[in-house]
């Protein structure tokens, strides 16, 4: 895969596109080294321990409904305390590569100068998995005016140990959409591999997928509804 910059990158929380308000991004795992040397030892001896991941946004200031402002204090005023889905598309393709997470926003904070414009600044810390590294099963987001299927992703080959998979919803101009993945071994045949909570508006979720994915998969639409803007990704275990 070739190097790319970060142009074509987009920054969705809890089914609010905030791509025009974040300048850039960073993400973080670690794992935890404890020292445990001996006094036989001639080097140092070290075992690994719990693992974690942050991820951090910069953005420019803005507190106008479903922007970042707004988005990030949410509670009141105050930082959600709820479990929050975030996903980071890298390209503007089906396939291209991306991290998606559940994370408890750990701090905002707002910054200001004379003669400089409002910025922000916000920390997640993801809770009990690491970034999930996956495919964008959408054009960084797709419109979808009616039931219908998007392009098939090509693994090259079938996976067998599960996976997960990211859906977010930023809108609905009516009714009710079920949004799922299917997976099929020809690209000919499709079988449902796993299934979203249906949503009548914006909306956002995680779910894990078990034992075999096969070689290609799509994102289906159904139900009766118009002009459902999503984006959704899968990642294999």
């Amino acid at each position: 895969m070739a190097k790319q910059t970060g142009l074509n990158s987009r920054l969705y929380v809890e089914g609010n596109d905030l791509s025009g308000d974040a300048n850039g991004f960073s993400i973080s795992e670690t794992l935890e080294n404890y020292d445990v040397t001996t006094l036989d030892s001639p080097a140092v001896k070290r075992i690994t321990g719990r693992t974690d991941a942050t991820v951090g946004v910069n953005a420019f200031f803005d507190a106008a409904s479903t922007h970042i402002s707004a988005v990030a204090t949410a509670n009141s005023g105050t930082l959600p305390e709820v479990d929050q889905e975030v996903l980071i598309p890298f390209g503007s393709s089906i396939g291209s590569a991306c991290a998606g997470f559940v994370a408890k926003q750990s701090d905002y904070t707002t910054s200001g100068a004379t003669g400089s414009p409002l910025t922000v600044s916000v920390n997640y810390t993801i809770n009990a998995v690491s970034p999930m590294m996956g495919k964008m099963l959408t054009a960084h987001d797709d419109t979808f005016s009616s039931a219908s299927s998007n392009d098939s992703l090509d693994n090259t080959s079938s996976t067998a140990s599960g996976g997960s998979a990211m859906l977010q919803v930023f809108s609905l101009g009516s009714g009710t959409v079920d949004v799922k993945i299917e997976d099929s071994a020809n690209d000919s045949t499709w079988a449902d591999l796993v299934s979203f909570t249906s949503a009548s508006g914006s909306t956002s979720e995680r779910v894990t997928i078990s034992g075999t994915i096969r070689r290609y998969v799509r994102v289906t639409t159904s139900g009766t509804f118009t002009d459902a803007k999503i984006a959704c990704a899968i990642v294999r275990d």
